[in-house]
């Protein structure tokens, strides 16, 4: 059965090399990696921003609320012409840092409920991996505090919980520490 995931979890948590190993292993996967489309749509209305790593780093500087909206149209028409035909992950993180702390850009209630994901996937890494992460290959992202950092896993864990409950759909929250091939499987094994 086809479904329609929502994988979401804080920057560095492993969505990334995760739907990209996930995508290999289930050949048939559409992914729509929502950083990836929002650099796409900033990208075209402001040369300002090179690349997603550009992006990252300068968020709420260069991303307004409208951008956000237009990209969701882009998301919910693509979940509509493909739901149904072969499954679809859509890898996004409302909640981003800032120099000023952190930002949601949540769904509005009527276009989570339009979007209608099967199962939410939340990836959840330690605070410590977090910040090892970053260290290693920022990406853009800022290096964040252990509080941050925590406090950055929790407020997308909690935006997650709030979309299952106006969905109706259970969200699972997996351990991003286990070895990367073990969660792949086990995610796998929830699409089929």
């Amino acid at each position: 059965m086809a479904k329609v995931i929502y994988l979401t979890g804080a920057p560095a948590s492993g969505k990334s090399s995760t739907t990209r190993l996930l995508a290999e292993r289930v050949p048939d996967l559409l992914v729509w990696e929502y950083g990836a489309r929002l650099t796409e749509h900033v990208r075209t209305r402001s040369a300002a921003v090179n690349d997603q790593t550009d992006l990252r780093s300068r968020s709420a500087e260069v991303v307004t609320p409208d951008d956000v909206v237009e990209v969701d149209r882009g998301l919910l028409a693509f979940v509509r012409a493909h739901r149904g035909e072969r499954s679809i992950l859509i890898d996004s993180h409302p909640v981003t840092k800032e120099a000023y702390g952190f930002r949601i850009t949540a769904f509005p209630q009527d276009r989570i409920v339009e979007l209608a994901p099967d199962e939410i996937w939340v990836l959840h890494a330690d605070p410590l991996e977090t910040r090892r992460r970053i260290g290693v290959d920022a990406g853009g992202r800022p290096m964040v505090s252990v509080e941050d950092a925590r406090r950055h896993a929790d407020l997308q864990a909690a935006v997650a919980a709030t979309y299952g409950v106006l969905v109706g759909c259970p969200v699972h929250v997996f351990d991003a520490a286990v070895p990367r091939d073990d969660l792949v499987a086990r995610l796998a094994g929830r699409l089929s």
